[in-house]
């Protein structure tokens, strides 16, 4: 029963809760930090170490929460419970984050930023966690875990272009008295209420559209619960003696803060370096997304030719490359500049090549974390993939969290001003290279470092072949062993 494929619906239905997840990383990463900074006037090292400390608390509380989750009993089973929990909390949180009372300012403004941050973020493990570790659990086919991944990151890609829409096309619309639109403090609120009540009901469709799968999945006591943190500091050390789960964790950390830098500044770097219009940035995050929506269909292919592991290597070395070239082009006075009518095409093609990388890694990372999930339980006779899929949150969460503080305190160091009246083109050309130096080669050593580590990843197609026969044997025998003892 465990090897089987899965109808369409279901899959539907798992795939849509990525669409809360987009919503909240995309609120975050995109707007969060430009909102505080250039519209609330809140100073950027201020709002970078808010952001930080928020991600921090997140990062721990998710392989906790992944490890309790494993070993919980309910007639809902491990996962829904978590899930069902998250939603009316999230639509509350987001819409009190992005609406800060206008008496705020200094420390008392960073207080409100670094409380509802953290509350939002944990809201959202409540839900990410259970929800990974779900999707590893509905089948040990691994042509449907590919699928499967498939459907989430479409889903998460999908709803990454209709906030990045909606986002521009009606709250961020340019007007008279705001040129650029995402410069507007009214505008925030409104989109984070309207875009907390989207988030929750799709977590309510996740969860009700998978409830059915709850009988197929792992039983309790595959999975091992945390009740101290001596036992959850023993099950990171045993996790993270694993070579492979090691090496995916430590590319995962360095990734993570190209990642979290760079998506934090993208506003900035949009609007003050291209000097880009608010139509134009759109099309920027269209041309990523949808590059990644695009190519996801096409990613289980280029795994299944490749395998995993070089599919990673692949999508990490040409990620970095379209990441860091236009920026250190213009850097070195090779790139058009910012009036010509070739400098937008030239921007837009990167960013759609990168969004073709980011689909091959989305789908090749969750099809990895399976796989060391297989491993893991191969080596310890534990099934724990809650606990691994907390734990490669924890490399997301934290070191995202490293690159915002890296934008926030990059912002004050190289005194980028702050409020809604510094329009593009009045910024000074030294700020804007420094701005660049950060974004673009500033990153690139760590992008580097992360495709040499993952050189020590050792799970492949054939070995991963020959662990999940051994498990399918181990689970007949004790499955034969019950039954006789019965």
């Amino acid at each position: 029963m465990r090897d089987r494929v899965l109808k369409i619906p279901t899959k539907m239905a798992y795939g849509v809760g990525q669409v809360a997840e987009s919503i909240k990383s995309n609120s975050f990463e995109f707007f969060l930090l430009f909102y505080y900074v250039q519209v609330l006037h809140l100073e950027p090292a201020k709002a970078g170490l808010a952001l930080f400390l928020a991600l921090v608390v997140d990062a721990i509380t998710d392989p906790l929460l992944g490890s309790i989750s494993d070993g919980v009993r309910t007639r809902w089973g491990r996962r829904h419970p978590y899930i069902y929990a998250a939603a009316v909390p999230f639509a509350i949180g987001l819409w009190l984050l992005f609406s800060p009372p206008a008496t705020l300012s200094g420390w008392t403004l960073f207080a409100w930023l670094t409380f509802f941050a953290i509350a939002v973020r944990t809201v959202m493990t409540f839900f990410i966690v259970p929800y990974y570790a779900l999707g590893a659990e509905l089948t040990d086919n691994q042509r449907e875990r590919s699928a499967i991944v498939a459907y989430r990151n479409m889903f998460s890609f999908l709803g990454s272009i209709a906030v990045t829409a909606a986002a521009f096309q009606i709250f961020f619309k340019a007007s008279a008295e705001f040129p650029q639109g995402q410069l507007n403090p009214a505008a925030y609120p409104s989109f984070a209420l309207a875009f907390g009540i989207a988030g929750m009901v799709v977590i309510l469709i996740c969860a009700r559209g998978t409830q059915s799968q709850i009988p197929y999945l792992h039983p309790v006591g595959t999975g091992a619960r945390i009740t101290d943190v001596r036992a959850y500091l023993a099950q990171l050390k045993g996790m993270l003696s694993n070579p492979s789960f090691l090496a995916f964790f430590l590319v995962s950390v360095m990734f993570f803060i190209i990642l979290g830098t760079q998506r934090t500044l993208a506003l900035h770097m949009n609007t003050y370096f291209w000097e880009l219009s608010t139509k134009n940035i759109q099309f920027m995050l269209y041309a990523l997304f949808g590059g990644t929506v695009i190519f996801i269909p096409f990613a289980k292919y280029i795994i299944d030719r490749l395998d995993k592991k070089r599919s990673m290597y692949v999508g990490l070395i040409l990620l970095l490359a379209a990441f860091v070239l236009p920026t250190s082009l213009r850097l070195l006075g090779l790139f058009p500049e910012n009036s010509s009518p070739l400098c937008l095409p030239f921007l837009l093609a990167a960013q759609f090549f990168a969004g073709i990388c980011v689909g091959l890694l989305v789908v090749t990372t969750g099809a990895i974390v399976a796989d060391i999930a297989d491993d893991h339980e191969w080596r310890t006779g534990k099934r724990q993939e809650g606990a691994l899929f907390g734990f490669f949150n924890f490399a997301n969460k934290a070191t995202s969290g490293v690159g915002h503080l890296v934008a926030g305190v990059a912002l004050s160091l190289i005194s980028f001003p702050t409020g809604r009246t510094v329009r593009p083109g009045e910024v000074a050309q030294d700020v804007l290279n420094h701005l660049g130096w950060v974004y673009g080669p500033g990153v690139f050593l760590f992008g580097v470092l992360s495709v040499y580590v993952f050189s020590f990843y050792r799970i492949t197609r054939d070995s991963h072949a020959k662990t999940m026969d051994d498990l399918v044997a181990r689970r007949l025998a004790a499955q034969t062993n019950t039954e006789s003892a019965i």
